[in-house]
C-alpha cells in the first residue's frame, strides 16, 4: 500500500528529540508532512489516529527507559497496522530497554514497528557529554536511516530483523539513577530527589513563561510559585527557555539534533 502521510510525533521538553526526529524525517521524500507536537498537557488530551497508510516517526527522550509520560502519549495513539519508526534519544548509553518499550507500546496501539533507532543528544543533566553533536556525519546518519526504513516500506518489508541490543552505561551516577528507575515501574519520571531539586534565583520576574512551557503543568506561579517536585520531569523545558528575554517555544534550545549509535530494521 502507497504511504499517504509522514506524521511526526515527539515529546521534547528541550527541543532535542523534536530535532532528531525531523532530521530523521528528512531523508524521506515526497510525502505530505504533518507533526504533532505532545508536550503541552492538552495536546495529550486529543485522539490521534492513523491508517494503514500513514507513516509515523515518534520520538522520546530515555533514561533507561522511556523519560516520558509513556501512558498517555501512547494512550493518545491509535494505529491500523500503520508503519511506525521509532527513535529515542539519549546521552550516555543503556537505550536498548528504551526500544524495546518503545516497541511494545507501539505494537499494543495496532502500529507495526519496522524500525528502531537511538541517536544521541548532549546530556542533559551533565552537559559536557556529548557537547557539541552532532556534527555533519551524525546528520547525515539519521537522514541515511529515514531513508532506509522507508525504503523498506516501499519494498514490502515491514519486519524488523533485529532486536535492540541492551547496554549498561559507563557512567556510574547514570547507572544509579536506571537502577532507581528500575525500582520505581509505576512513576514515569522516577529519579533520586536530588535530580529533580530545582531553585528560583533573584533574576527570576515572574513573567510567567515557565508556568507556560511546563509540560506536565507543575508550576503555581499565583499562589505559592513552588514547583510540583512529583510532576518535576527535571526542569529541562524551563532550564533551555529564556525566561528574562520573555522566549517562546524553543528559540533558545542550541541546535542538538544526535548522532546515531543503534539502528534496528
Amino acid at each position: 500500500m502507497a504511504i499517504r502521510k509522514l506524521h511526526l510525533i515527539y515529546f521534547s521538553p528541550s527541543g532535542s528529540t523534536e530535532q532528531i526526529v525531523k532530521c530523521v524525517a528528512s531523508g524521506i521524500e515526497g510525502l505530505e508532512v504533518v507533526t504533532h507536537d505532545l508536550l503541552t498537557s492538552q495536546s495529550r488530551k486529543k485522539h490521534y489516529v492513523f491508517g494503514p497508510d500513514d507513516l509515523v516517526i515518534m520520538g522520546s527522550m530515555t533514561a533507561g527507559k522511556l523519560f516520558t509520560l509513556s501512558d498517555e502519549l501512547f494512550a493518545c495513539l491509535e494505529g491500523d497496522n500503520t508503519p511506525f519508526v521509532g527513535v529515542v534519544t539519549y546521552g550516555n548509553g543503556y537505550y536498548g530497554i528504551a526500544l524495546n518499550e518503545m516497541k511494545k507500546r507501539a505494537e499494543g496501539q495496532d502500529f507495526k514497528v519496522i524500525a528502531l533507532g537511538a541517536f544521541i543528544a548532549r546530556h542533559s543533566m551533565k552537559t559536557d557529554i556529548a557537547a557539541g553533536r552532532p556534527d555533519a556525519h551524525d546528520k547525515e546518519i539519521m537522514r541515511d536511516f529515514g531513508s532506509k526504513a522507508y525504503a523498506k516500506i516501499l519494498a514490502g518489508d515491514y519486519e524488523l530483523h533485529t532486536q535492540p541490543k541492551t547496554n549498561w552505561s559507563s557512567w556510574e551516577t547514570g547507572n544509579k539513577v536506571i537502577a532507581y528507575r528500575e525500582e520505581h515501574p509505576e512513576e514515569p519520571y522516577a529519579l533520586p530527589s536530588e535530580c529533580k531539586a530545582k531553585s528560583i534565583s533573584d533574576a527570576c520576574i515572574k513573567c510567567g513563561t515557565c508556568v507556560k512551557h511546563c509540560p506536565v503543568d507543575a508550576i503555581d506561579i499565583e499562589v505559592t510559585f513552588m514547583s510540583d517536585k512529583a510532576k518535576i520531569i527535571e526542569g529541562l523545558q524551563i532550564i533551555v527557555t529564556d525566561l528574562s528575554q520573555q522566549a517562546t517555544g524553543h528559540d533558545t534550545v542550541e541546535d542538538i539534533r544526535g548522532s546515531g549509535f543503534q539502528q534496528t530494521g
